[in-house]
Formats: C-alpha cells, sequence, structure tokens
C-alpha cells in the first residue's frame, strides 16, 4: 500500500531526510519512530503530498505522491501535530464543512457526521463550538476530520501526544478497528513504547536517517526497562512487582534526594523492572503498586 523509495529532503542546505526506502502493506499500522528533530513530521508531510522530496519518491495504491497528487489526495487522511479549526463551528459543522469540501452529497453528511462523531465518541459534544474542546478532544475530532472521506491510508503525526492514558486507549482501540476496515495506518511517536502495542510495523528514524525498519517483532527488544520512583515500602513494592505478568526482574537502585524536598520526598526509593509484556500488563503493575498503598511518585519506560 506505501512504498517510500530513495527518499530525501534538503532544507535551507540541510538534509533533513536521507535516503529513506520502506514499505509497508495493506492494513499494516506502521510506527515511525524517532527523537525530536530526526525528520518524522517530514516524511508524513511527503506523504501528505505537502511538502516535495528533493530525490526519490513515494507510491501510495500504487500513485506517486510527487507526479499524481490528485490521485493521491482522495487516498489519505492526515492529522497533524498541531489541528486548525475554526473557533465558530460546532464539532458537527466543523466535520460537515470537510465533508463538503471533499464533495460528500448533502443528503449523506448528517448521518457521517453523526457515525464519525461517535466513532471518536464526540458525539455528545457535537453541538459544542470547536475552541471549548480540550487539547485530547480536538486530537479525536481531527481523526474524525481525517476519516471524512473514507481514506485507504491514514497518515497520524504523533496522534498520542496530547492524550491522557485513558484516551491513549481507547485511540488504540479505534486504530485497530480501523485497520479491520482494511485501512493502512503511518503514525508517528517520540517513544518506540508508545507504539509497539498497536504497530505491525515500525521504522526508527536518526538525524534523517532510517536506522531499522521491519515488521515489529523483528526490530522490538524482548526486554524493556520501567523505572518507578516510590514512597513506601521497597519489600511490598518488590514483592507486588514481581507478582505481575510481564515483569522478568525487578531491584532497587540507590535514589537520589530531590533537591530542597520535604524530608519524605528525600526518601524516595528508585525500583528498576525488567519487562517484557504489554500495554495491559504495565497499566496492571502500576495499579498494583498503587492499591496497595505505595506512592508512586514517577512510572516511566526507558
Amino acid at each position: 500500500m506505501i512504498e517510500i523509495k530513495h527518499l530525501s529532503q534538503q532544507r535551507k542546505g540541510q538534509r533533513v531526510l536521507d535516503e529513506i526506502t520502506l514499505s509497508a502493506p495493506g492494513g499494516a499500522i506502521l510506527g515511525i519512530v524517532g527523537p525530536r528533530g530526526a525528520g518524522k513530521t517530514s516524511l508524513l508531510r511527503i506523504l501528505a503530498t505537502l511538502d516535495t522530496p528533493t530525490a526519490g519518491d513515494a507510491l501510495i495504491a500504487g500513485y506517486s505522491v510527487n507526479h499524481q497528487r490528485a490521485q493521491v489526495r482522495p487516498l489519505i487522511g492526515y492529522l497533524p501535530a498541531a489541528l486548525g479549526v475554526y473557533a465558530d463551528q460546532t464539532c458537527a459543522e466543523y466535520l460537515a464543512f470537510f465533508a463538503a469540501c471533499y464533495g460528500i452529497p448533502a443528503r449523506e453528511r448528517p448521518a457521517l457526521v453523526s457515525d464519525l462523531l461517535r466513532l471518536v465518541e464526540l458525539y455528545h459534544r457535537r453541538d459544542d463550538p470547536v475552541d471549548r474542546l480540550s487539547p485530547a478532544m480536538r486530537q479525536r475530532l481531527g481523526l474524525a476530520r481525517a476519516l471524512v472521506h473514507d481514506p485507504l491510508v491514514l497518515l497520524l503525526d504523533e496522534p498520542m501526544r496530547l492524550l491522557d492514558p485513558r484516551a491513549q486507549v481507547e485511540l488504540r482501540e479505534t486504530l485497530k478497528a480501523l485497520t479491520e476496515m482494511n485501512k493502512t495506518i503511518v503514525m508517528t511517536s517520540t517513544s518506540l513504547a508508545e507504539v509497539q502495542d498497536i504497530c505491525t510495523h515500525a521504522a526508527i528514524l536518526r538525524d534523517g536517517q532510517l536506522v531499522e525498519s521491519g515488521p515489529l517483532e523483528s526490530i522490538t527488544p524482548s526486554h524493556r526497562r520501567i523505572v518507578i520512583k516510590l514512597l513506601g515500602d521497597p519489600q511490598t513494592a518488590l514483592r507486588l512487582a514481581l507478582s505481575v505478568n510481564g515483569v522478568v526482574e525487578a531491584q532497587f537502585v540507590a535514589g537520589s534526594p530531590l533537591p530542597g524536598a520535604r524530608p519524605a520526598l528525600a526518601l524516595l526509593k528508585e525500583m528498576h523492572v525488567t519487562f517484557d509484556g504489554g500495554y495491559a500488563d504495565a497499566s496492571a503493575l502500576l495499579r498494583a503498586l498503587m492499591h496497595s498503598g505505595v506512592q508512586v511518585v514517577s512510572f516511566q519506560e526507558e
């Protein structure tokens, strides 16, 4: 469905993308992962026909993003990292406007708008002005806008960035449902851990270069590390951690006192967990610790 061939881009004399070659089959979720400035957004904008590469090409459903833009654009839905909205429109009016832009007949728009708002769980806000939505709700509205013309391919620039944990779970389920409709999804992220429970394929970018790509299982390390900073009995925390599915090993390391912290925080402990479970297992680990009375100060995967 997506084939990128020796794609390069220069901007102000600086190489942003350097000979990128990768592909994604139909129905796949491709995660493009890398730090800020790696070239993720630049690659996505080229696929969306918004920017032109310096060299190389990319094909979407066999059409060139360089030479067949008119054929590519009906096939793609693009959600940028910063979503533009029209403040004087309601959510329903916003989607109806874009449906009209894509040539959806007027008689079909009300049902389409209602279906899309239900899909992203914003139906109860259909008559609310767009500018009253939270950033996370705007992100979901942007996804609905990207789907308004039923594209084959979705291009999502850091869709998880503004979402709270619950909203991230809901978005994962929505994206999985979309792939069951034979849609192909390309999404960017700064963290492989953020996409590993949803993506089927991944590409790692660094400084505009492709470090590695392929099916997710071929590039995801079998063991990861979760760093947990907490207050409370370390033995209780250790015993609970080792009882959770996916935890291979857990141990405490010397924590460093926080500058100017209250005496209780000066006793902050740091537990390193070797982990090979999934997103649900990590969530279970966090719940087990919190429900035991252990005060979790931070919980993050490295």
